[in-house]
């Protein structure tokens, strides 16, 4: 089992920079992949893409790489015939104005296509590090959800048992239900027509109540399901939205075991085992 819900962080530095890579996983019905990746790596953008892919099953993945702290700066390539072009220019303009030729060499660098800095490329060596780097972040984040996965497991058996138990007590109380009536029903006529009531006729009226409250296939359904997600669980892969399907399926039956019965005990069971339902349904929503 595993949670969709990771995070890693790696910092690293190669001989041209220092760079980190962060991947936050978070819930989600499908597998969706975000990048936010710099400028000199947007030709890598799809095949990181791909490689996040096939690394998750399911869920929101957020990957986000930095580039800082260059070692090596960038070469400058100063254009001298552009940059004798400017100055005839500006000595033809100041002799023409009658203005003293008083201007530094600066304002002409600052000047558009006098100065160009080539366009850094990323070394074969700084690529196979970062694509390292990512697949450890991956890695890492993977056996973050992994660890939490073994947690919402024990969290999950542990509402299975509670659940088991209050169905256990359920058909107990439901047993008790028919004689409880019958002799509250019985007690009742016999204190209003003040004589002994033919007992036939009770059993037949308890037994058309009893019918009508009978609770044994709802409770025979919810075992199946508690049954059915317990091998889920034991499974590998991908098993969230079926889990959160029996989870639903349970539910449904409670919710009639507990429309269908007028036990005060076995209510309060079903307040109970709805609200361990509810927490599995959260749970299985962060299931891969």
């Amino acid at each position: 089992m595993e949670s969709m819900t990771g995070y890693s962080f790696i910092e690293k530095s190669t001989e041209q920079f220092t760079f980190s890579i962060e991947i936050k996983t978070l819930n989600s019905k499908y597998l969706e992949v975000y990048t936010n990746i710099p400028k000199i790596l947007k030709s890598e953008d799809d095949t990181i893409t791909n490689i996040l892919k096939k690394s998750f099953e399911r869920g929101k993945i957020e990957c986000t790489i930095d580039i800082y702290d260059w070692v090596e700066s960038r070469p400058v390539h100063i254009d001298g015939k552009v940059l004798l072009k400017y100055y005839k220019e500006v000595q033809r303009s100041l002799a023409k104005l009658k203005i003293p030729a008083s201007f530094s060499v600066d304002a002409l660098l600052q000047l558009d296509g006098v100065v160009h800095k080539e366009r850094t490329i990323l070394s074969k060596k700084s690529k196979t590090d970062i694509y390292n780097t990512l697949q450890k972040s991956i890695e890492s984040a993977i056996k973050m959800r992994k660890k939490e996965g073994k947690s919402i497991k024990k969290d999950l058996e542990l509402s299975l048992r509670v659940i088991e138990n209050a169905c256990h007590d359920i058909q107990k109380q439901a047993n008790t239900v028919v004689e409880y009536q019958f002799k509250r029903l019985k007690k009742s006529l016999e204190s209003l027509l003040h004589s002994k009531v033919d007992e036939n006729r009770i059993y037949t009226e308890i037994a058309i109540l009893a019918d009508k409250q009978d609770i044994n296939e709802e409770l025979s359904r919810l075992n199946d399901h508690i049954g059915k997600f317990k091998d889920i669980m034991a499974q590998e892969g991908q098993m969230g939205r079926q889990l959160d399907f029996l989870a639903q399926e349970m539910f449904r039956e409670i919710n009639t075991i507990g429309s269908k019965s007028n036990s005060t005990l076995i209510a309060h069971k079903v307040v109970e085992v709805k609200n361990h339902i509810d927490k599995i349904r959260e749970q299985c929503r962060n299931i891969v």
